[in-house]
């Protein structure tokens, strides 16, 4: 066994590899147990009329039964699965002309089979994988042809269509619920990576290069005259004392308790972000000055009065007005009130003075 194939102590150790690995065998053994024992019953015929030795029935037994749980064992020992099931993919495409030169290429078996065969490959490599899948399944017939010699089966009855029905029934079905549980899985997959490119991973919420492609939207909605919108920057008082005296753990558990207080007392399309640190910034579409500055005054006594008193938040608070020319100025006016809610004694709203004017 080569070194590279060969999992590592490592690699054999670490739980989440074991567990995608296992799922991916144990994926690939379903179709393949189910799979053949259909197939070697639209052979079965075929190989009982041509008087077939006892070897032969052997064989296929231990293809049928033994070969799908080998397959597992080997893939299992390895640490690319992918490239290993592969092979034993090949090697079935080998086995399954082997069986149609073995059963004298039974024109309803060998049609049957070979269009399974081509949908095996297709399911585990595309049409590039189809090509190797021909190479091998020639390699099979040669074999086939020099053990049972150019013998041909020409029978087709009724009694062979019966015996190929299950074939024509099942495998399509297990070959397709496979395709759809990987499709699923695949989906779910690209569902989970782009919640982790939007969300910022300690608080929840979203991340601020996500949080500003959705206030950019925003900036541009309300400049098309798409009705009111506020921007607002929350700063949480004093929070490198709180660093200092209980530790960075104590500060991060602090802006993960945040950032779920945010999500729970404010709208669902209310957009929050982590804006850096412990500054958050949260937009309020379809909202005047006053609704915000009144939910987020709310919001804020809701979040001190669940931390005891221990913290207070500074909110500055900027509607959205025509005159301004980019996010950034949007992003600008709330941050000078920030600073002016800062300036007045901290724990409190202050909105832009063009706010306050009604400009």
């Amino acid at each position: 066994m080569d070194g590279q194939g060969k999992r590592s102590s490592t690699e054999r150790s670490s739980p989440g590899a074991v567990q995608h690995r296992s799922r991916f065998v144990w994926r690939a053994l379903a179709p393949r147990s189910l799979g053949l024992p259909v197939g070697a019953l639209c052979l079965a015929l075929p190989l009982w009329e041509l008087g077939r030795p006892l070897w032969v029935w052997g064989l296929l037994f231990l293809f049928v039964f033994v070969w799908p749980w080998l397959a597992l064992a080997l893939s299992l020992r390895y640490r690319d699965p992918v490239r290993y099931e592969r092979r034993h993919i090949l090697l079935d495409s080998f086995a399954g002309t082997f069986w149609m030169a073995a059963a004298g290429f039974s024109p309803l078996a060998t049609c049957v089979t070979f269009a399974m065969l081509q949908a095996n490959n297709v399911a585990a490599g595309g049409i590039r994988f189809v090509g190797q899948g021909w190479l091998a399944q020639l390699a099979g017939v040669t074999v086939g042809l020099l053990v049972f010699g150019a013998q041909f089966h020409s029978a087709l009855t009724l009694k062979h269509l019966l015996f190929c029905l299950p074939m024509l029934v099942i495998h399509p079905v297990v070959i397709g619920t496979t395709l759809y549980e990987m499709a699923q899985s695949v989906a779910r997959s690209r569902r989970k990576l782009r919640t982790l490119s939007q969300t910022d991973s300690l608080t929840g919420v979203y991340n601020r290069r996500y949080w500003s492609e959705l206030a950019l939207q925003e900036f541009q909605r309300c400049g098309r005259g798409g009705g009111p919108s506020c921007l607002a920057l929350i700063d949480v008082d004093n929070f490198k004392a709180i660093n200092d005296t209980q530790g960075h753990l104590a500060g991060d558990e602090l802006l993960a308790r945040l950032g779920r207080a945010l999500r729970a007392n404010l709208r669902e399309t209310d957009l929050i972000g982590r804006y850096g640190g412990d500054e958050f910034c949260v937009l309020l579409p379809q909202t005047r000055e006053h609704g915000a500055c009144t939910a987020l005054d709310w919001m804020r006594e809701r979040v001190v009065r669940d931390e005891q008193g221990q913290l207070g938040l500074s909110i500055g608070l900027a509607a959205y007005q025509p005159g301004m020319g980019s996010l950034e100025d949007w992003i600008r006016c709330a941050d000078k009130a920030l600073y002016e809610a800062k300036s007045r004694g901290r724990n409190q709203v202050v909105a832009h003075p063009q706010v306050q004017a009604g400009v």
